[in-house]
């Protein structure tokens, strides 16, 4: 896969956080005050803070919604049923314990079928669709998990 690569103009934006898969930050605020933007820091920060809740980090699933034009190549995938986990024939695996929003908000769930190529079956919340899981992502995707999985 080739990375995917967006170019910011620091002088178009007020405030940029840039934070790198190691968590090393770097911020640009040029022509802001910087009393201003710690105090716009510290309310995202109360925020995030308020929406984790207690207790531990949980392992976050790989992001398959950052891969919306890659085929999942479903007939060469496999299913770990026990851990509810399918790893599509590009190697990528989709935690099925989840449910996953689409770009319209719905949210998809897969109830233990699979298609005749052996993809996971996702039923929509509301029960009035029900799709293969790269039929759904190639119609209403890209997906995200559900973190806490309110759906």
């Amino acid at each position: 896969m080739t990375p995917r690569i967006k170019l910011v103009d620091l002088d178009e934006h007020s405030l940029v956080v840039t934070i790198d898969a190691d968590g090393v930050a770097e911020l640009h605020s040029a022509g802001m005050c910087k009393m201003r933007a710690a105090a716009i820091l510290r309310f995202v920060s109360a925020q995030l803070a308020a929406e984790h809740g207690l207790g531990p980090c949980l392992p976050q699933p790989e992001p398959q919604h950052d891969r919306p034009e890659e085929p999942l190549t479903a007939h060469a995938g496999s299913l770990d049923r026990e851990a509810k986990l399918w790893t599509d024939g590009t190697g990528h695996a989709w935690d099925l314990s989840l449910s996953w929003r689409d770009a319209t908000d719905q949210a998809w769930r897969w109830h233990g079928s699979l298609d005749r190529q052996g993809t996971p079956i996702m039923r929509s919340s509301d029960g009035s669709v029900a799709e293969p899981l790269d039929v759904v992502r190639a119609l209403w995707g890209p997906l995200a998990p559900v973190i806490g999985d309110e759906a």
